[in-house]
């Protein structure tokens, strides 16, 4: 109950310090960018190749605030295990800062990739979401981070 009274506290003090009428206009910048990785996972050697479509934003808020963000996405990324077996990942990568004006700033990165099995190979799922939450006082309010990797 402590920790939801904190984060409710800290939401609050957040959602006043940034009232949403007085943002500015947003730059954001799109990149494709080539990705080839090897991984370990699902006891196979999966190799894939192709494109992340790249976001990337920022956004000045009125007072000193700053809003960065930036969003990964496979395009056409494929590939195939040591068996020859074919593998395509979908999913995302994303990543929200906040810096308050009075000092403060919350962060949050999500990710889920999925590197997918046909022909009844297994699927290598990448789960991770981690948040912080830093006060104006310098003081970590909320921290966490749940990560896990499955076959299924």
């Amino acid at each position: 109950m402590k920790w939801f009274v904190r984060v409710a506290l800290v939401g609050l003090v957040v959602g006043l310090a940034i009232p949403v009428a007085t943002a500015r206009p947003t730059t954001t910048v799109v990149k494709n960018i080539p990705f080839d990785a090897t991984i370990e996972g699902c006891g196979e050697t999966i190799t894939l190749s192709g494109h992340l479509l790249g976001v990337f934003t920022e956004q000045q808020l009125n007072g000193g605030g700053l809003l960065l963000t930036f969003h990964f996405q496979p395009q056409g990324v494929s590939g195939s295990n040591s068996s020859g077996i074919p593998y395509h990942a979908t999913g995302l990568t994303r990543e929200t800062t906040v810096f308050v004006p009075s000092g403060g700033f919350t962060d949050t990165f999500i990710n889920r990739f999925h590197i997918v099995g046909t022909r009844g190979a297994p699927t290598y799922y990448v789960k991770e979401t981690a948040h912080v939450t830093v006060t104006p006082m310098g003081d970590v309010a909320v921290v966490f981070d749940n990560f896990s990797l499955e076959c299924g």
